[in-house]
């Protein structure tokens, strides 16, 4: 499954890529679908440039009761962890979920391009492989059955978000004044 999305913000490049990169937890309070987002680590490397953060996300999610014995919150709730290029204005990032790391294959790159003075074009991009069979207590005879439910599932968590990251740029740049 692959989530992409492109947003127009009227704010230099610099002033929304670093936005994004240092104040994410703050910026995605107001996403839906999210409960909240924990800075764990931000680290820099004046090496190459780059700066290393780890989130984790933590998703308001309802699960059917036909699906709870077998779906945990868990699933839903993530570590985010990216490598931010400083002079490229790019981010390579990777998800795992708490509740095990292989339940699903999850990367993305996201571009923050220049289009003039004061515009920049967010490029938002996800992939995501859900691996049924690795979810703790799904029964190997429902595995296959399971898969496009998961699927949805997390589908309907993380589009919303990234659908919705614009905005919720847009919205914390005029709460704060910036």
């Amino acid at each position: 499954m692959l989530l992409e999305n492109k947003e127009i913000i009227e704010r230099p490049r610099h002033q929304v890529y670093t936005l994004v990169r240092d104040k994410l937890s703050l910026i995605a309070s107001t996403l839906p679908n999210i409960e909240k987002v924990t800075l764990v680590e931000n680290r820099y490397s004046a090496t190459d440039n780059l700066t290393h953060v780890l989130n984790h996300w933590y998703a308001k999610v309802e699960i059917p009761d036909v699906a709870k014995r077998f779906v945990k919150s868990e699933l839903f709730s993530w570590k985010d962890r990216a490598v931010w290029d400083n002079n490229l204005y790019t981010v390579d990032y990777t998800l795992e979920s708490f509740w095990s790391e292989k339940i699903f294959d999850a990367h993305g790159k996201n571009y923050f391009r220049e289009l003039s003075p004061g515009i920049t074009e967010l490029e938002l991009t996800c992939e995501i492989i859900v691996h049924p069979d690795k979810v703790p207590g799904v029964p190997s005879f429902l595995v296959k059955s399971a898969m496009p439910f998961v699927e949805e599932m997390m589908k309907k968590v993380l589009e919303p978000n990234l659908l919705n990251l614009g905005k919720a740029i847009r919205e914390y740049i005029i709460q704060q004044h910036l």
